[in-house]
């Protein structure tokens, strides 16, 4: 259905609305279909048309519904605990795992609540929002699947993971934000939200510091080198390490998943299921997946990726954004412009706690009622779908021919690595696509970071994540912070000047692309010229020395102005034009402080581009 009515209107009345599809509508519709129907059925309620129709109102005050919220803590540690070597596919793997791993608890989930998915309102970068019916079998599965799941991830994975979870009762008058004056449908999604943080505040029992604290160390003593577990170990790995590098090429080339209560020699993992027992899950092709499903085995369901197999009985698709020009960060280096080097982008969507919140109010009408018209439970669940979209398939295409590598792409974040001038431009395009995705509601912010391919990718993944969080910081957020975050002065006991200040490269979008790339890049480019780069990268590190220090020193633009003046050919030249028009834009650059800046950042840039071998000489570092 989600093939074939995603882009279909839920109504061709000319007085409404038709921006919900019809799968939309009709997914909603069947969410609170089913809960209601298990509502009436724990509460013994026979006469459905006098509780439903002609008490109506009554109805729809009581709380007959759960809005159920789950959220992964500590997916940072978890993702980033990989050795330098395979860094980039152990990195891939653990992301796809989560992913997974929170589609599978899901799935259990709502079998285990007796609904469908349907109920299942948002799943992405390890959050969801599920509506639930208000019974007390619903509950007793919440209670009971949540303690079986986080004692498992305690088993497996210490206290590396822990799944935090809240629920909260409401109303069909909540859904519907009636009465819309007190704004019940915000005030539930803030309700839900205080209780996680408090499950985060108090995330293990008595029980569970006990079984912690008495875990024995294997008997040999050894421990994996890349997350310290004793362990059964193989190549130094243990088991779950071992398959998370083993995994990557998997991810790749199978698109389908089975998950089955029956072991087989070609299970990559074991996962637990809500009546105590395991299950088992193996990444496989479509032909052998339908030959175990006409074997009888006994699969609990199969999920494809990327790929809507509406003939796999028990399918479900999960788009994922596994774009990747290569798994070696040694190999994207490679394929850089100038300078050997990667970078890592980190970006996502700037206030979207607020846009999922509030994004549907028509902030101009004072009147209640009409301000909240557009808040619905249908509209809140369509917009979720369509950001998963855009970061989860969408993106596939956006990077097509770049030599970059996703890490991870999904809720509403992304993580790329790649060859740098591919990232710059990789972050580029998907800055415009979701632009025009959105009509230019929602904006993106960014961080970008070039390092060495040997460089720790917890470390650049921690300097990146710095810089996305200073670009959100400019005014109006919509930006991207590039190479380093922005240095404070540092002064001895005495005043004496130990760390020189630095003002971070951050921008707008449109101001990067036309200002900076544009205008100042495209000005060296043009005036040095590819046959003269390194005669120009030379300059330009004595260049670049006396703009950093013009804001300290008046006396450096001058020296700044004869630096430019050598450069000048006689005037009967037939460059002297050229020459001409360049001089004049770096002097009136160089004389503004916004300019000057900007100027700095450019020719960070040209130089990476035009650097002949595999470093620079330490004067841009």
């Amino acid at each position: 259905m989600e093939t074939q009515f995603s882009c279909f209107p839920s109504s061709t009345f000319t007085g409404e609305s038709p921006d919900v599809s019809l799968f939309d509508h009709a997914k909603t519709t069947a969410a609170i279909a089913a809960c209601i129907s298990e509502y009436v059925q724990a509460n013994n309620i026979t006469d459905l048309r006098k509780a439903l129709f002609e008490q109506e109102k009554d109805f729809c005050q009581k709380d007959a519904f759960l809005l159920y919220t789950a959220d992964f803590s500590r997916i940072q540690k978890f993702l980033y605990t990989v050795h330098t070597e395979n860094a980039l596919r152990s990195l891939r793997s653990r992301s796809f795992f989560l992913e997974l791993l929170m589609e599978h608890y899901l799935d259990e989930l709502l079998a285990g609540c007796g609904v469908s998915r349907a109920n299942l309102i948002y799943s992405g970068g390890g959050h969801c929002y599920v509506l639930l019916p208000n019974t007390a079998a619903v509950a007793d599965t919440l209670t009971r699947w949540n303690r079986q799941f986080n004692h498992w991830l305690q088993q497996q994975f210490g206290t590396q993971l822990f799944l935090a979870n809240a629920w909260t009762p409401c109303s069909g008058n909540d859904l519907t934000n009636t009465p819309a004056e007190k704004s019940p449908y915000k005030e539930l999604f803030r309700r839900v939200n205080r209780l996680l943080e408090q499950h985060k505040f108090h995330r293990y029992t008595a029980e569970d510091l006990r079984l912690l604290n008495s875990t024995a160390a294997y008997p040999d003593g050894r421990e994996c080198k890349v997350c310290g577990t004793s362990a059964n170990l193989k190549d130094d790995l243990c088991p779950w390490c071992k398959l998370f590098v083993d995994l990557s090429i998997k991810i790749q080339n199978k698109r389908v998943l089975v998950v089955s209560r029956q072991p087989s020699a070609a299970d990559d993992c074991t996962l637990p299921a809500l009546d105590g027992g395991s299950e088992y899950l193996s990444l496989t092709d479509q032909f052998s997946a339908r030959k175990r499903l006409a074997s009888g085995e006994p699969v609990v369901r199969v999920y494809t990726k990327n790929a809507p197999f509406t003939g796999l009985t028990y399918s479900t698709n999960l788009y994922v954004g596994d774009y990747a020009a290569s798994n070696s960060m040694e190999e994207l280096a490679g394929q850089s412009e100038g300078v050997r080097r990667i970078a890592v982008c980190r970006m996502d969507v700037d206030n979207l706690g607020h846009a999922f919140i509030s994004g549907f109010e028509q902030e101009n009408e004072k009147d209640p009622v009409k301000r909240m018209h557009y808040v619905t439970l249908s509209r809140t669940s369509a917009f979720s779908r369509q950001m998963s979209l855009f970061f989860k398939c969408y993106i596939n295409g956006i990077l097509e021919g770049l030599h970059v590598s996703i890490v991870y792409a999904g809720g509403d974040d992304v993580f790329l690595v790649g060859a740098w001038n591919d990232v710059l431009e990789a972050a580029q395009r998907i800055q415009r696509n979701f632009t025009a995705f959105s009509c230019g509601a929602l904006t993106l912010s960014a961080g970008i970071g070039i390092f060495d391919d040997h460089y720790p990718i917890r470390l650049s993944a921690e300097e990146t994540a710095a810089l996305e969080e200073a670009a959100k910081h400019l005014p109006g957020k919509n930006a991207v912070a590039l190479f380093t975050p922005e240095r404070k002065a540092v002064r001895d006991a005495k005043g004496n000047l130990l760390v020189q200040p630095e003002q971070g490269h951050i921008y707008a979008w449109d101001v990067f692309r036309t200002k900076v790339l544009t205008e100042k890049v495209g000005c060296l480019q043009s005036f040095f010229g590819k046959d003269n780069a390194e005669h120009g990268n030379a300059m330009l590190y004595n260049l670049l020395a006396l703009l950093r220090e013009a804001e300290n020193d008046r006396i450096n633009l001058a020296r700044y102005a004869y630096l430019l003046a050598r450069l000048s050919p006689k005037k009967n030249a037939p460059d002297y034009k050229l020459y001409e028009q360049f001089s004049h834009s770096m002097m009136d650059w160089a004389l503004d402080a916004v300019q000057r800046h900007q100027l700095i950042t450019a020719i960070y840039i040209y130089v990476y581009q035009n650097r002949k071998g595999g470093d620079t000489d330490g004067r841009m570092e």
